[in-house]
């Protein structure tokens, strides 16, 4: 597994409020996870940090300990680190934002423990995480959106959708309730590609576009990450872009 990554300010934002972490156990085990944090100036920055540290920490310190003492790490495992490190996440950020300046803050995360045997991934909010295969790139996660429920009572398309109002409206992340319920989905094959991404992307490009770039044999996977995040930007870059790619060998 080939991992590339790389997160950009985009056109229209000051700041970037994503966050993304990459972390490689040899060459079946790896961690990957995007953040996009939300909540006035200091806010989303503060809490996509304090998520990917989270994140960081909860699962490098179990899959390391877990190695350590050569136990096999099974997809259970991964689901269970997984859900201790939106826990950790969650608690950490509602604990901060009892400082009035960082009041409402929150992100979305969606991480993922990829795995010799598949992959157990987390989501909360309206990051996503695609797969490709079969000639299409299809989404794994489901967004928690406003659109996304809409779509769920067939008020709208998935095209409507793309240019809804308020498409950027989620209806959970981490950090403004006490606790989380985080979504988790099983793969029990490796795809040839994984890609990881915040909404900067997604509500730029589509998917068609997306699936053409990251299935170019002809670029490498850095070029192909970098291509996308271009791409966004020259459709107007209105928000911070994340972008992780995962190329099976």
């Amino acid at each position: 597994m080939r991992i590339y990554g790389k997160s950009d300010t985009g056109v229209r934002r000051p700041v970037n409020q994503d966050r993304f972490l990459i972390r490689e156990f040899g060459d079946d085990l790896a961690l990957c996870a995007v953040f996009d944090g939300m909540g006035g100036a200091n806010g989303g920055e503060e809490a996509s940090s304090a998520a990917m540290q989270a994140f960081d920490n909860c699962i490098t310190g179990g899959l390391l300990e877990a190695m350590q003492s050569t136990k096999k790490i099974t997809k259970n495992d991964a689901e269970k680190l997984l859900f201790r490190a939106a826990q950790t996440a969650n608690a950490e950020i509602f604990k901060r934002s009892e400082d009035p300046s960082l009041e409402g803050m929150g992100t979305t995360v969606i991480a993922a423990i990829i795995l010799n045997d598949g992959v157990i991934a987390l989501n909360v909010g309206d990051s996503r995480l695609y797969e490709t295969g079969r000639g299409e790139l299809h989404q794994i996660s489901k967004d928690n959106s406003y659109v996304q429920y809409l779509i769920d009572i067939g008020r709208i398309t998935k095209e409507e959708a793309a240019t809804h109002p308020q498409r950027n409206m989620i209806t959970k992340c981490l950090g403004t309730e006490d606790r989380v319920e985080p979504d988790i989905y099983r793969l029990d094959e490796i795809p040839e590609r994984l890609l990881f991404c915040s909404d900067g992307l997604t509500n730029a490009l589509d998917e068609s576009f997306i699936y053409e770039t990251v299935t170019d044999e002809t670029v490498s996977g850095d070029k192909k990450v970098r291509r996308l995040i271009d791409a966004a930007n020259k459709a107007g870059g209105p928000d911070n872009i994340t972008v992780i790619l995962a190329e099976n060998d």
